[in-house]
């Protein structure tokens, strides 16, 4: 897609976006606008960055660490949405603000481990799988609080939320809520950053909005349909 149609589209995106905060009754702004640019080019990503979207999301490790020397993120926060197994710890450590699906204790003891040798801190989400879908990555609603609270109890890690994707085909809108309950309940007994709730996507972001999303993320109403074959 051509790079005027993106900005147009992040335009009306963002407008859709602060209107749904309105309605909501929440604080313009409020809502992180967050490009998921799986496959997308570098001039598309600067694109949505330059008409104003908050932060960008890849999916795959290689692609992230392939777009970077680039400068294709300009600066924006980054984040890993994409399947986070423990192999992509050492890949992508340092190279993220964000990992919005760590769902594995096992790649969480390892970036904690990094993170002591290297000194820094990883911010990450716990991906809940709301819809109790087998086979589908995630941690379980019932095991969340504890999941959570193994990690805000690791040295160089912090728990800064949630995140879910609904299951495909459903009206997201009760599984936005019951994200929405499962955030509020843990968030009592864990540290004040406990603080993101990232859910919603292209079809159904201003009902997640409603239901307390903090971070929408967005790929196709930007971009239009994906070219697989534009990125490998």
């Amino acid at each position: 897609m051509d790079t005027q149609t993106i900005k147009l589209n992040t335009a009306l995106i963002t407008g859709r976006v602060r209107r749904a905060e309105k309605l909501a009754g929440r604080a313009p702004g409020e809502v992180t606008l967050l490009a998921a640019t799986k496959t997308r080019t570098p001039e598309e990503i600067r694109a949505v960055i330059e008409a104003g979207i908050d932060a960008c999301g890849e999916n795959r490790a290689q692609e992230l660490l392939e777009k970077l020397p680039s400068g294709a993120y300009n600066g924006k926060p980054l984040h890993f949405i994409g399947s986070f197994q423990s192999n992509k710890a050492h890949l992508l450590y340092g190279k993220t603000d964000m990992i919005e699906s760590l769902n594995s204790p096992k790649a969480a003891r390892i970036l904690s481990r990094i993170g002591l040798e290297q000194g820094g801190v990883t911010n990450v989400l716990a991906e809940i799988n709301i819809g109790l879908e087998p086979g589908k990555a995630g941690i379980l609603p019932q095991a969340a609080e504890a999941f959570c609270a193994d990690i805000a109890a690791m040295d160089a890690m912090r728990i800064r939320g949630l995140m879910a994707i609904p299951p495909a085909g459903e009206d997201g809108t009760p599984y936005f809520a019951a994200m929405k309950e499962l955030f509020d309940r843990l968030a009592k007994n864990l540290p004040d950053c406990f603080d993101t709730l990232s859910m919603g996507m292209s079809g159904d972001f201003e009902k997640a909005i409603a239901c307390g999303a903090t971070v929408v993320r967005i790929g196709t109403a930007l971009f239009g349909p994906r070219d697989y074959g534009a990125a490998k």
